[in-house]
């Protein structure tokens, strides 16, 4: 049994605190500093004896299970104290407090070595499942692109609550779901907590042609151009402005992500041309049902 005295809870830790090189981490923590998520989180921050920082962020649901965890580790922290904030941190009591589906999000130059931690921890509960989930990462650049004029004969304006069944359709069939999970609610808590927008044609009838939403973890998403409309710079107008809204907000170190499916070429072509950086891993790990 490790001495978990070497970690003393101090307390939670600023997104202004959280060094840039943990951008999804700064930006997960600013997202529920300044109520972009109406999730319930609970966050701790631990100091090692060695001064090395750790922080977790929990999402709970309405049952109290936890559904994801944002972890910050020091990258100068030993595997010794990364394992012995583990304990901490997936706890026998944690661990069974898991949601059906646990998410881990961490940028960690330790970060296949924690990953394979906590699986042997979950292992009895929860394990990875890459058929469901395999993604390339990206992040947004440093640099701000310059906004994009929207081409003429077309609108750009927030979503409302009234486009989130057209566009859970057309997710469920972009990700290829089919399972009972609610996919409207989830795109309706996008909508009503978050800066989601969308592109309509300039005419009486204001349809929907292009929108893009952004989650709860500090990423964009659900980026989708009906046919008919694509090849116009849509995505790229609706990229950069949900981009430049994220910035004036929380700020230029807190940089966004995406997560492309590696058959998507149309998209990976998308953000390597903005300027997008591929990350070596995708560091948002899904775990499910064992």
């Amino acid at each position: 049994v490790r001495n978990k005295s070497t970690m003393e809870k101090i307390a939670p830790i600023k997104s202004t605190d959280v060094p840039k090189e943990f951008s999804i981490f700064k930006l997960h923590l600013s997202c529920f500093e300044k109520g972009w998520t109406g999730d319930k989180v609970k966050t701790e921050t631990y100091r090692s004896k060695t001064d090395r920082l750790f922080s977790v962020i929990r999402h709970l649901d309405e049952r109290e299970h936890i559904t994801r965890t944002d972890m910050l580790i020091d990258d100068e922290a030993s595997l010794e104290e990364i394992d012995g904030w583990l304990d901490e941190v997936l706890s026998e009591s944690n661990v069974g407090k898991l949601g059906w589906m646990y998410q881990v999000n961490l940028q960690s130059r330790n970060f296949e070595y924690v990953i394979k931690s906590i699986e042997k921890r979950i292992g009895g509960t929860h394990k990875e499942d890459r058929k469901k989930f395999d993604h390339f990462m990206f992040l947004a650049p440093i640099s701000m692109p310059e906004n994009m004029a929207v081409p003429q004969g077309y609108l750009l304006e927030p979503l409302s609550e009234c486009h989130a069944e057209p566009v859970a359709v057309q997710w469920a069939l972009d990700i290829e779901y089919f399972g009972i999970m609610n996919l409207t609610g989830h795109v309706l808590k996008n909508i009503v907590e978050r800066p989601s927008f969308g592109i309509f044609t300039a005419t009486e009838s204001k349809d929907l042609v292009a929108w893009l939403c952004f989650y709860k973890g500090g990423a964009a998403g659900m980026l989708h151009v009906r046919e008919g409309h694509r090849g116009r710079g849509l995505a790229r107008v609706l990229l950069r402005h949900t981009l430049a809204v994220v910035r004036e907000v929380h700020g230029e170190d807190c940089r966004v992500h995406v997560c492309v499916k590696k058959d998507n070429t149309s998209s990976f072509k998308l953000f390597m041309s903005e300027g997008w950086e591929l990350q070596p891993v995708n560091y948002k790990k899904m775990f499910f049902p064992a």
